[in-house]
């Protein structure tokens, strides 16, 4: 039977194996780091870029909501949340007529019905093609020239492909795209063209009995761009108290997305702290045990040293041990990342209640890589005083002492 050759590799698995408890719970705290690195840095990722997606898409300087439905508006925008209302004709001709407006869009929403009417419960959003600004420049992406009329456009969310039938208020509608995520509402919203959101408008009103009204100018917002040089926040605190006395409500989107974003940059920032101070934490803890520990070989690292071993050889071999320790740890907190989390990215993602975006394969890979190096590091830096410890210990062993 051949012999295996003595090196620090193999004394280093010997030595493990004779330890399996002790070398098992500290491999165990770095899978915890691992794991947590890994699905941190993932999860701040994916808010960061949803925060950026939202405040890309909402490009409109006001909106323009009936007056007591700031939050339904908010809702549908933000958070895909069915809602139906609608400006009254006088508030129309008032929006028309401010001044210092560039650019103005109506957009129309509809709440299809649980029932067998529809395919199911969801917001519906028309939008004006030959004015708007807010949702035909990213929808242009997916659909080249403009929808005709009984074509929709669905939302990642949405288990619908291009070319399937939907039904909404007993009208098929054919899919003609499907949205990557955006992070915000329109996820699970479904985008017609006005005349499209019209003709469904008409049915809506006959299947829920609600009084009828001059369809062919119905609105539930108006998005608008202010002039060059005007600034869009004093602006919409002039005509603020103006246009509340007609119905409206005057809403900036980098409001609410301002204070979101705070919040989730809080909410990263308090993420990303943790995870590194749970790093600074395990080396802080490893360094403690591995010096526990070294106190408690000193007579294995004499033994060492009588045999003709030399110091380097010594701290080389500590650093190996505390290095493959160090990586069944990580690999083995990767490992559970796989297991737990990356097979219910989707589901995760769709109960989602705050904007996220999946980070792509690509980006996902190096961030899953940063977080097991980083934990992985964990070992080799927290042995690093007990290596540098070895010289003075091992030479007093080998002259007598323990």
């Amino acid at each position: 039977m051949r012999q295996r050759r003595l090196n620090a590799f193999n004394i280093s698995l010997q030595n493990l194996r004779r330890r399996p408890f002790r070398n098992f719970c500290i491999a165990g705290f770095v899978a915890l780091l691992s794991f947590v690195l890994i699905t941190g840095s993932l999860l701040a990722f994916g808010l960061r870029s949803g925060m950026s997606s939202m405040s890309d898409r909402l490009g409109a300087d006001l909106i323009l909501a009936p007056r007591g439905y700031r939050h339904s508006a908010e809702g549908v925008l933000l958070r895909g949340e069915p809602s139906a209302f609608y400006l009254d004709a006088s508030a129309l001709d008032r929006i028309s007529g401010i001044r210092g407006l560039s650019r103005t869009s109506p957009q129309l929403f509809i709440a299809s019905l649980d029932s067998s009417h529809c395919s199911f419960p969801v917001q519906l959003i028309g939008y004006e093609p030959d004015t708007d600004f807010v949702i035909a420049p990213w929808l242009g992406g997916e659909v080249p020239g403009t929808l005709a009329f009984g074509e929709v456009v669905v939302g990642s969310q949405i288990d619908a492909a291009a070319g399937d039938r939907l039904m909404f208020f007993s009208s098929e509608y054919r899919v003609a795209a499907r949205l990557e995520k955006t992070g915000m509402g329109f996820d699970t919203s479904v985008f017609f063209n006005m005349e499209t959101a019209r003709a469904a408008l008409k049915e809506y009103f006959y299947y829920t009995g609600e009084d009828g009204r001059d369809v062919e100018r119905a609105a539930s917002i108006v998005t608008a761009d202010v002039g060059r040089g005007i600034d869009p926040a004093a602006f919409a605190r002039e005509i603020h108290d103006e246009m509340r006395l007609s119905g409206v409500d005057v809403i900036r989107p980098q409001d609410v997305i301002g204070e979101m974003s705070r919040n989730l940059n809080l909410l990263t920032s308090v993420i990303l702290a943790l995870t590194a101070i749970l790093w600074l934490l395990a080396v802080g803890v490893l360094t403690v045990l591995f010096a526990v520990i070294l106190n408690e070989r000193k007579g294995e690292f004499g033994i060492y040293r009588v045999l003709g071993a030399t110091v380097g050889w010594i701290a080389r071999f500590v650093l190996l041990e505390a290095s493959l320790v160090s990586l069944f740890g990580a690999l083995s907190g990767a490992f559970a990342f796989c297991l737990l989390i990356l097979p219910f990215r989707a589901l995760i993602d769709l109960n989602m209640i705050l904007p996220y975006i999946q980070p792509r394969a690509g980006a996902s890979a190096l961030l899953a890589a940063a977080g097991f190096f980083l934990s992985f590091l964990v070992g080799p830096l927290a042995s690093l005083y007990s290596v540098l410890r070895i010289g003075p210990a091992s030479a007093a062993s080998a002259l007598g002492g323990e």
